[in-house]
């Protein structure tokens, strides 16, 4: 399989890591009115990490590992900050799925790069729109 592909797909999958640890934060810092949508993006995040360590498997490579922790891009002490960091976590993610598609050559992997780059960005408008941020949506998500 293609060594640009397995790459994109890591770079992906390093972006569900980063997601997954931050809505740790997020959940803890947000109102309780808040609290299921961003379990529910968690749980979408896990299964869609979970999904993408089975491709790079079946492409022969090791999925890489989390890491025990990242670093915050900015200190999170609301329940605002905290969305906002929603909205940041889910740039990233549709920044590792854009890298994703450019280096994917199977079908089933642009695919599903595609349709994890599109749930990033409906998540990241999401969050702006609790969050009180404009404009709502970036003008070319993952870019």
């Amino acid at each position: 399989m293609s060594p640009a592909e397995i790459e994109g797909l890591q770079a992906a999958l390093r972006s569900e890591h980063v997601a997954i640890w931050g809505y740790g934060i997020v959940g803890a810092s947000v109102v309780l009115e808040s609290r299921q949508a961003v379990r529910d993006v968690d749980a979408a995040h896990r299964s869609r990490r979970d999904e993408l360590a089975d491709l790079i498997r079946l492409r022969g490579a090791d999925p890489e590992p989390t890491e025990a922790s990242y670093e915050l891009p900015f200190p999170v002490a609301d329940p605002t900050s905290a969305l906002k960091l929603a909205a940041s976590l889910e740039a990233g993610v549709a920044s590792g799925y854009a890298f994703a598609v450019s280096r994917s050559h199977s079908q089933r992997a642009k695919a599903f790069s595609l349709t994890a780059l599109t749930d990033a960005a409906l998540h990241q408008t999401s969050w702006h729109q609790l969050s009180g941020v404009t404009p709502l949506t970036p003008e070319f998500p993952g870019l």
